[in-house]
């Protein structure tokens, strides 16, 4: 990111509507996550499926929503789509960042996948404690999921790269303690993951933050975050149905033939 692309931002940085949705992404998404974790947390038993769409419908729209007001935002103040990031940048380079970031998540699942099938049902359960009321279990949830997932690699890359680093970095003269502070903020923003989970997509922020000041494109951090939601949420909605319904919940359809599979860390499971 050049210091001129940083220099368009200065009149966000002054207007009240940029500060408005920068202090939406710093608080106010933390909160709701935090919340609606909290509601999940107290429901005793299955989640019903139309309820967990209703979830995952909610999500889709508050993300698409959150990027509109970012668009709009930008071009009041004459910050186009391009100067959120969303543009190719070079394609060679592009492209090698994707083919690698995919290849690393393969080479990761495989070596949890291998993780869970030594893993005690203890282990099992505390993998996925947190995430256990939100990940899909079974085909419909899957498929409903994987426009979650898919959404949240494009919005929260445009959101927590694209707005966040360019409006920091402009304050603070600095694309690199842009990219610093967009982090913190995006580890918090999964505050309902517990302290692991904030320290986990904190680094993980890290990591696509570094991904898009070298490359100058948000595309290979959407392809490969959508791809790591995916994978993670399918395969923990695997242990999930795995494990059957918690103590004391209500019995649930789980058959001999779900039994076989694995999960993996659900860290990173967006939300």
């Amino acid at each position: 990111m050049q210091p001129s692309l940083l220099s368009v931002w200065g009149p966000v940085t002054r207007s009240w509507d940029g500060w408005l949705l920068t202090l939406i992404l710093a608080g106010l998404v933390p909160f709701h996550g935090v919340l609606a974790y909290g509601r999940l947390k107290m429901v005793r038993g299955v989640i019903p499926t139309r309820r967990k769409l209703r979830l995952y419908g909610t999500i889709v729209a508050m993300e698409w929503g959150l990027v509109a007001a970012a668009l709009a935002v930008g071009h009041h103040h004459g910050v186009a789509a391009r100067d959120l990031g969303q543009t190719i940048g070079d394609p060679r380079r592009s492209v090698a960042v994707v083919v690698f970031g995919l290849l690393g998540l393969l080479a990761l699942t495989g070596f949890n996948l291998r993780q869970i099938r030594n893993a005690s049902r203890e282990e099992l359960e505390a993998t996925v404690r947190r995430a256990r009321k939100f990940v899909p279990v079974g085909r419909v949830q899957v498929f409903a999921f994987t426009f979650v997932a898919v959404t949240a690699g494009i919005c929260e890359e445009i959101l927590y790269r694209g707005w966040l680093i360019a409006f920091a970095g402009a304050l603070l003269g600095s694309a690199w303690a842009g990219m610093v502070v967009a982090a913190a903020l995006f580890g918090i923003g999964h505050a309902y993951q517990g302290r692991a989970g904030i320290l986990a997509t904190g680094a993980l922020g890290l990591l696509f933050g570094t991904m898009f000041v070298m490359v100058k494109s948000l595309v290979p951090g959407q392809i490969i975050h959508a791809a790591i939601d995916i994978v993670n949420g399918t395969l923990a909605g695997r242990v999930v149905k795995r494990l059957g319904p918690e103590e004391g919940g209500v019995e649930g359809t789980v058959h001999a033939a779900d039994l076989e599979g694995g999960g993996t860390d659900v860290s990173v499971t967006s939300g």
